[in-house]
């Protein structure tokens, strides 16, 4: 089987790690050895890489997409030439990955899922590679399609003993609803507060969480989504769960590098607008998170 992973940062560095039997190559722009530490365990890690452009004119059988938004033109342009009957699994954060990527993709080639896993990106200075270090052991679930690879990826993956979730497509997308809105709880307020996961629920910013949530919520309700009831103690708990991650938000502004912010508290503004509301705390969210990002030094 002929995979690729899209990407080249810390989640694409754990899936190559995670997927290593299965010579899965990666695709980016640039490209160095990198090593994946897990429980104390370091591994060095140097699979196949194409480029971009390269990747294109390849035909592949499964892409797994690792990428942050900022990329999604990349990935618009290497899906555009790929065969009827490739599998694309994507597992970006945030949502509204349908709307850009169909089409070129058919509905039944693309599989939105969503990971729980947290790698947190670093460079080793003694070994003077990038080191993806991961800070909380999740899951990988992705929904049961009409592809006819959706079985045999689940096989191959029983065989190499890395079994991700394969649920109804109402489950996952019920499941890529609570990710996002924990994510444009923990992610934007850790920009804000430039400290770790851990340390948010012990700060006077998370007395905005319950209305990040209360506001997400009516907009998950138009979507035909009912949340949990106690999403605010999840959220809570996730956050002391993964004390010491950086989130990728935060990681990126401290790398100046554009933000995830438009697909996550964005796309429920935007969502908010199209059905006449508005989200005022998670616009307040933005202007503040897009202020940081463009001067760290605020």
């Amino acid at each position: 089987m002929n995979i690729a992973i899209a990407g080249t940062g810390a989640m694409a560095m754990f899936y190559a790690y995670s997927l290593k039997p299965l010579s899965p190559t990666l695709i980016g722009r640039r490209y160095r050895p990198f090593l994946v530490t897990e429980s104390d365990k370091q591994t060095l890690l140097d699979p196949p890489f194409v480029s971009w452009n390269d990747a294109a004119d390849t035909p592949w059988d499964v892409i797994i997409l690792a990428v942050k938004w900022p990329a999604m033109p990349l990935v618009q342009q290497l899906l555009a030439h790929q065969p009827n009957e490739c599998l694309i699994i994507s597992l970006m954060n945030g949502m509204g990955q349908e709307a850009a990527l169909i089409p070129p993709l058919s509905p039944q080639q693309l599989a939105c899922g969503l990971t729980t896993n947290a790698v947190t990106l670093s460079w080793n200075k003694h070994h003077r590679l990038p080191e993806a270090t991961v800070t909380a052991r999740g899951e990988t679930t992705i929904p049961l399609m009409p592809h006819p690879l959706i079985p045999f990826w689940k096989e191959t993956l029983d065989h190499i003993g890395w079994s991700w979730r394969f649920l109804p497509l109402e489950a996952v997308l019920r499941a890529r609803w609570v990710k996002l809105v924990q994510n444009s709880v923990i992610n934007p307020l850790s920009v804000l507060a430039n400290t770790p996961n851990g340390a948010l629920p012990d700060l006077p910013l998370w007395h905005l969480m319950p209305d990040l949530i209360h506001e997400a919520r009516m907009i998950a309700q138009t979507a035909g989504i009912v949340l949990p009831s106690n999403l605010g103690e999840k959220v809570t708990q996730l956050a002391r769960a993964t004390a010491p991650n950086i989130s990728s938000m935060l990681q990126d502004v401290r790398r100046h590098r554009p933000t995830e912010i438009n697909a996550i508290n964005g796309y429920l503004v935007q969502q908010a607008r199209a059905h006449g509301m508005h989200l005022p705390t998670h616009e307040a969210v933005i202007a503040l998170v897009d202020r940081i990002a463009s001067n760290p030094n605020v």
